[in-house]
């Protein structure tokens, strides 16, 4: 099976980060090419890391909280964020 995004994921499911690629968002006002990759990466969303998709919010499932490599931590981020986010699902 091939790459696909974070967002797509549901409740439950987990995978392995193969790339970030913010290309595939919409442009934002205000932040600077690079800058959503960036944040990502320092919130711990690298390539080879485990995640699991913990809890989908009520509307549109957003926001999407994760835990990244089994860690005690979740992350919750919004779904447009988590489209940049390529996972081989395991």
């Amino acid at each position: 099976m091939g790459a696909i995004a974070l967002d797509k994921l549901n409740k439950g499911d987990r995978g392995i980060i193969t790339k970030i690629d913010e290309t595939v968002l919409p442009q934002s006002p205000g932040l600077a090419k690079g800058e959503i990759e960036s944040r990502l990466l320092e919130m711990g969303f690298i390539e080879g890391a485990r995640l699991t998709v913990m809890h989908l919010g009520m509307i549109n499932h957003d926001p999407i909280a994760v835990r990244i490599n089994n860690s005690s931590s979740i992350i919750a981020l919004r779904k447009n964020e988590a489209g940049a986010i390529m996972l081989e699902v395991a």
